[in-house]
C-alpha cells in the first residue's frame, strides 16, 4: 500500500506541476488539490503508524490543522493532525510523545528544546517520507545549500525540503543544480 502511495501521490504532483498554470483556478484544478491532500494525509496517517509507540519529538509550531513537530537526533520533521494531539495543546519546544498511530500527548517528563532555537532546529530537518520509494518517475531536487553531511534541496516532485547525505550527491555539485534521483542515484541535471 507504501507504494500505491508513493506512487498516485507522486504522479499526480508531477502532472500538476506540468499543468498547473493553464488549468490555475479551473474545477480540474480544485479536484487535483482535494486529490493530493488526501493523498497526503493518508500517507501521513501511514508514516505515523510505522513510528513507534512512546516517540518523543518536539512541538515546533501550528501549520494549518497540523501540528509540526520534529526529532532532531534523525533530523526528521513530523506532521501530526491536530485531531491526533489529546490533552493539552503544546507549547513551542515541549516534548510531545506517541502513545498510538492517532493519539500524541505533551510529555511533563520530556526535555524541551530551546524556543530560541526552534527555526535553526527545523531548517536542519526535513520531512519525513514513506521508507519504500517507487522509482520509476524521476524525482528532482534543487540544492538551496550544502553543508558538510548534508545537502539541503527542495523536493521539487512534492515541493517540501530534504536534507540529502552529502556522500549521495555527485562531487561537483554546488548550490543552484537541479539533481535527478532515478534508479538509486543522484545526477546533476
Amino acid at each position: 500500500m507504501n507504494d500505491f502511495f508513493n506512487f498516485s501521490l507522486n504522479s499526480l504532483n508531477l502532472l500538476h506541476n506540468k499543468i498547473h498554470d493553464n488549468i490555475n483556478g479551473s474545477l480540474v484544478d480544485n479536484f487535483i488539490h482535494e486529490l493530493q491532500n488526501y493523498l497526503e494525509l493518508q500517507s501521513n496517517d501511514k508514516i505515523l503508524e510505522n513510528l513507534p509507540d512512546n516517540t518523543n519529538l518536539h512541538f515546533a509550531k501550528f501549520d494549518d490543522d497540523y501540528a509540526i513537530c520534529f526529532d532532531y537526533s534523525s533530523k526528521t520533521i513530523y506532521n501530526i493532525p491536530k485531531s491526533y494531539l489529546k490533552g493539552t495543546t503544546p507549547e513551542v519546544g515541549e516534548a510531545i510523545k506517541k502513545v498510538s498511530s492517532k493519539d500524541f500527548r505533551v510529555d511533563a517528563t520530556g526535555i524541551s528544546a530551546n524556543v530560541n532555537d526552534i527555526d535553526k532546529l527545523l531548517s536542519e530537518c526535513s520531512y519525513v517520507s514513506l521508507s519504500s520509494k517507487i522509482n520509476i518517475l524521476p524525482e528532482y531536487y534543487k540544492i538551496s545549500d550544502i553543508s558538510v553531511d548534508f545537502a539541503v534541496c527542495k523536493n521539487l516532485t512534492t515541493n517540501k525540503p530534504e536534507n540529502i547525505p552529502i556522500d549521495d550527491i555527485p562531487k561537483d555539485a554546488k548550490n543552484g543544480d537541479t539533481l535527478v534521483y532515478k534508479n538509486g542515484k543522484f545526477i546533476i541535471k
